[in-house]
């Protein structure tokens, strides 16, 4: 997991990074530091969430509204069997 006081100490230090800069940055570091490691589609999505609440709360960007999916901890996902019900065996 990214340190969240890292990526504030980061966006303090480079206010002028766009944001595609940011998630570059800071997917590179989670690869580097994690290579061994799968990384998520979904651990991706928390993470960026999270970067954008801390953007929100020292005022960096304007909050969300509470409607958008990205407001959500975790984006909604289909299950295994909810995607692909016709691999599900009868009990």
């Amino acid at each position: 997991m990214i340190n969240r006081q890292a990526v504030l100490e980061y966006l303090t230090k480079h206010p002028n990074h766009s944001t595609w800069q940011m998630r570059l940055h800071f997917l590179q570091a989670s690869r580097q530091r994690d290579c061994q490691s799968q990384i998520s589609i979904g651990s991706i999505a928390n993470q960026l969430n999270y970067i954008l609440r801390d953007l929100e709360a020292i005022g960096t960007i304007a909050p969300r509204p509470d409607s958008s999916p990205l407001a959500q901890d975790m984006l909604p996902r289909e299950s295994h069997s909810e995607r692909y019900p016709e691999l599900n065996v009868g009990d």
